[in-house]
Formats: C-alpha cells, structure tokens, sequence
C-alpha cells in the first residue's frame, strides 16, 4: 500500500532541509527587499502583462534578473518577494520541483550581483 500523504504534499515532503532552506531564502530576500525599497528599487523591470495588471487596479510585476557567474540559467526576484530561477518562472510562479528551488547561496549571490549593479549598500544579512 502507498501512502498518499507524501504525494499530497509534494517535493517537499521527501526532501531533507527543504524548511531550512526555504527560511534562510525568505531572510535573505527580505534584507533585499527592505534594501532595495530603501533606495528606492532601482534597476526594476517590469513583467510583460504588467501594463494589463496596473490597468485593472493590481500592482505591477516589477522583478530584478542577473545571471551569476558559473550557473546556465538567469535569476528572478520579483518585489513581491517571489524569487528563483528564470526558466521556473516561464511555466509557474511556484516552483513545481526541487530543481526549480534556488539553493540559498546561489541566491545570496545573486542577490549581492544586483545590490552591486544598482549601487545599493549590502545588509548585513548579504555582506
């Protein structure tokens, strides 16, 4: 017999640290976030579709990319909050795998990329 939970739940259930992980990218995407929204979010993008949102009264999708050196694929970070790797972007806003995960120091990477491009000074939380 199988047990159903598992399946219920998805990836995370059967991956180890999955929680920490998650809590260590939220604590270094907040300090991005209260940095960035300090300065002013500088170097935004916004998200095609975003024009239609802003019209209807919802807000804008306003994201930051960058590609960090030695990794194939670019980095999102929206300023919502929403953040990962862009090809999990281009068929949800979840990821739907562990692969679509970003691993936290990959994104402390990414992260201090873009504070550098946009000439916003490092939290300590990314220093």
């Amino acid at each position: 017999m199988v047990d159903v939970r598992k399946e219920e739940h998805g990836f995370s259930e059967t991956e180890p640290g999955f929680e920490a992980e998650r809590a260590e990218r939220t604590r270094l995407v907040d300090a991005f976030l209260a940095a960035m929204g300090e300065a002013g979010n500088p170097g935004t993008s916004r998200k095609l579709g975003s024009f239609m949102r802003e019209l209807t009264g919802q807000h804008q999708d306003r994201y930051w990319a960058t590609e960090v050196e030695g990794d194939g694929d670019g980095v999102l970070v929206f300023a919502d909050g929403r953040h990962g790797w862009e090809r999990s972007f281009r068929s949800s806003d979840r990821p739907m795998s562990p692969d679509d995960e970003i691993p936290p120091d990959r994104l402390a990477d990414a992260l201090r990329v873009i504070l550098d491009e946009n000439d916003v000074s490092r939290p300590s939380e990314l220093a």
